[in-house]
């Protein structure tokens, strides 16, 4: 018999599905609207380095850099300051967003009860036999990269992994919500402190993917509010420099 009570499992695009596939497909790329390749442009400069927190982005420089016109700039400019990617300051333009150490510890804070959520909820759709095998498949890709050697398939896989967490978990306002928090950029302002927000301890994704295949949804939950926990105790050892001066 059919179950009826399955939920399906939505997609949403969000920065971090636009930089989970960036450069994938080099044909497609190409055929993305002036703004589409534009914003991914920016999206991916900001995630190699190109472009990072603080920095200022010059539209006439934007303007030569992608062969667009200043109309482009300016709506890609207005579409990723409406989603906190960067700031647009008074007299000074576009700038990279750069969080302070609250800024940081909120979004954390909001994060763990959300990944615990999900967590939960894909613990309780492990009865299904194919959706555990797909959330395994996601599992065993993410082990397979190597930090230190495929930096980009790592964060690739990982935000794949993560993605399916939260679909499986069939909270529709939670896979609305959970994309639009900006965790890219305070993990891009972090990275040079030893990669302190990155969680790239392959025991810390174990842990979490053992506790939802169990099937035991409240360990599930305490597992990915522990996955979020050990990387807000790295980011509490950090010295001040790592963050914009604030309250």
């Amino acid at each position: 018999m059919p179950d009826n009570n399955k939920r399906p499992i939505m997609s949403v695009a969000h920065d971090t599905d636009v930089l989970a596939t960036i450069g994938r497909d080099e044909e497609r790329e190409k055929q993305h609207s002036p703004f589409e390749r534009v914003h991914r442009g920016i999206l991916r400069g900001l995630y190699e380095g190109r472009f990072v927190p603080g920095q200022r982005l010059v539209a006439p420089d934007l303007m030569r850099q992608f062969d667009v016109g200043r109309g482009t700039i300016r709506e890609v400019l207005q579409r990723l300051a409406s989603t906190g990617v960067i700031r647009i300051l008074p007299q000074k333009g576009a700038q990279v967003r750069r969080m302070t150490r609250r800024e940081v510890v909120e979004i954390l804070d909001l994060v763990e009860v959300m990944l615990g959520l999900g967590a939960r909820g894909s613990a309780g759709a492990m009865a299904d036999p194919e959706r555990r095998a797909q959330l395994q498949r996601e599992y065993e890709i993410l082990m397979a990269c190597k930090f230190d050697e495929d930096f980009a398939g790592f964060l690739a896989a990982r935000e794949a992994y993560y993605r399916s967490v939260i679909a499986m978990g069939g909270n529709r306002e939670l896979q609305r919500i959970f994309p639009a928090i900006q965790v890219h950029i305070m993990r891009v302002q972090l990275r040079a402190f030893d990669h302190a927000a990155d969680a790239a301890n392959p025991a810390d994704y174990r842990l979490l993917h053992e506790a939802i295949v169990s099937g035991d949804a409240h360990a599930a939950e305490h597992a990915g509010r522990q996955h979020v926990q050990r990387t807000i105790g790295r980011i509490a050892q950090l010295p001040d420099r790592a963050f914009e001066p604030g309250e």
